[in-house]
């Protein structure tokens, strides 16, 4: 019997993570290995406003809620025409509120019933389907509490959860343990992916977009730094502390190449990065900066003004008539988290939070990026769509 061709679903096609598969399913690991791929997005986008090729394959749906009843959202899907062919689902969509415990219970609450309300539609509507990818990431080994948890590196995916009180505001938690009912005595399984921050492109903006913002602040610098030296936007401390960032792209790849390989990955987590070594801010800063045409240097001494949000902030004179001159989005550094950028190079790289990438290793995967180049890819992604000036 000739098996049935695999079709892709993606649920939040337009973030960080979410876009980056839509795109790398249309190639990775073959041309053909997906007949048909379908991204779900909450707000309108045409293919052309999302980035993403122009291919016959290639569907995107907008006015997706995950935040409605079962019913509501079994109806939105049955809309879309053989949905019941889809065999695998990307789960990429995400509620942002707030940081650390602000707001965590209204976080926990939202996000697992978007995971449970997907899941339960689309068993609903998609008898065929085979696998179900996750992603938590970082916050899993609590990095929004910093040094207030413990924790060993290189970080591995059988450390145990954090210890109370701060177990209560990870959502990840609570999230795979519904997963893991849900998905016992069925048909298909699922894989809980790890990766730290991100670094990549979307096209719309996104809270947890680390390369916005430091493309932003560096372009910014070439024209009102007042020297081509740009310093590290970041904290003293967390110069030299390793991390396990990735790009999107080879998220993506990792996360499909699970997928399709559920002998080796059903029911497990796995970390996944650029390299197998962590790097540092001092390691890969000069490369980042020198896209620009800058030297990167490292972090102003403290007692100085800051030179990261702080700074961007106090150009805020400059915002709009430089946004304008160079043919840039509206308001696209109102629309930029800088905060990310302050919680990515201070607060949450104040302590080690390398990965050990072992178990993606053994189970085949074997593949690493640059990660200076990560940066420049999503930075002349951010280019072409105009987030950043030429």
């Amino acid at each position: 019997m000739t098996a049935k061709p695999l079709q892709a679903l993606v649920f939040g096609a337009s973030g960080i993570t979410g876009w980056a598969i839509t795109n790398s399913a249309l190639s990775y690991p073959t041309p053909t290995t997906f007949s048909r791929v379908v991204g779900l997005t909450s707000r309108s986008l045409s293919i052309n406003e999302a980035a993403l090729p122009s291919d016959p394959r290639l569907e995107l749906h907008a006015g997706l809620d995950l935040g409605q009843d079962v019913q509501s959202i079994v109806k939105y899907l049955s809309s879309i025409e053989r949905i019941e062919e889809i065999t695998h689902v990307y789960f990429a969509a995400y509620v942002h509120r707030g940081w650390g415990d602000q707001d965590s219970a209204s976080r926990k609450k939202e996000n697992v019933d978007f995971i449970v309300n997907a899941v339960t539609a689309i068993e609903t509507v998609c008898p065929g389907l085979q696998f179900w990818t996750y992603p938590s990431g970082g916050k899993w080994y609590g990095f929004e509490f910093g040094s207030k948890v413990s924790r060993v590196t290189p970080l591995k995916e059988s450390a145990p959860r954090i210890s109370a009180p701060f177990d209560e505001h990870i959502f990840y938690y609570a999230q795979v343990d519904a997963l893991t009912e849900l998905a016992a005595g069925k048909k298909w399984d699922f894989v809980d992916i790890r990766p730290d921050a991100i670094v990549g492109f979307v096209p719309n903006h996104n809270a947890m977009n680390i390369a916005e913002p430091l493309g932003l602040y560096l372009s910014l610098w070439k024209d009102f730094g007042g020297s081509n030296e740009v310093p590290f936007p970041g904290t003293k401390e967390s110069w030299e502390h390793l991390q396990s960032n990735g790009s999107q792209d080879l998220v993506a790849r990792f996360t499909i190449y699970t997928s399709l390989n559920p002998k080796l990955t059903a029911g497990k987590s796995f970390n996944i990065a650029d390299q197998d070594e962590g790097v540092s801010w001092s390691m890969v800063w000069e490369g980042i900066a020198a896209y620009f045409g800058l030297k990167g240097v490292g972090p102003l001494e403290s007692g100085q003004a800051n030179t990261g949000e702080s700074w961007v902030n106090s150009q805020r004179d400059h915002w709009d008539a430089w946004t304008k001159e160079k043919g840039l989005r509206a308001k696209v550094l109102d629309n930029t988290c800088w905060y990310f950028m302050t919680v990515v190079t201070g607060d949450y790289s104040t302590f080690e939070r390398n990965f050990d990438l072992g178990e993606a290793r053994r189970i085949g995967f074997t593949e690493q990026m640059d990660h200076v180049e990560s940066y420049k890819i999503a930075f002349d992604r951010m280019r072409a769509a105009k987030i950043l000036p030429q």
